[in-house]
């Protein structure tokens, strides 16, 4: 049963890959990968977790998935906010409009 969370949570971060190649927005780009990242990672940990045989790893691993929790949405939010207060200015060697 483990192994099946796991692979579930490996495609999920598959996916995330996969988005943040080929969706065309930077803001597209972002959710991809953060929603597809963290829920992966997070389905991966906790499958190592119920795999695991000792309580300490166990819970080691869960706080590890809180930590993830709490601290992912933080670096997408901090680059989309950058972008949007860039988005003035064209890109080096865009064509004038």
């Amino acid at each position: 049963m483990s192994g099946l969370v796991i692979g579930i949570g490996l495609a999920l971060v598959f996916f995330g890959a996969l988005g943040t190649v080929l969706l065309p927005d930077l803001y597209l780009r972002l959710h991809a990968s953060t929603k597809c990242g963290v829920t992966g990672a997070a389905t991966v940990l906790l499958g190592l977790a119920a795999r695991s045989a000792e309580f300490d790893a166990a819970a080691r691993l869960v706080l590890i998935v809180v930590l993830i929790f709490a601290t992912a949405p933080m670096i997408p939010h901090i680059i989309a906010v950058a972008h949007a207060a860039n988005r003035d200015t064209p890109p080096t060697g865009a064509p004038p409009s």
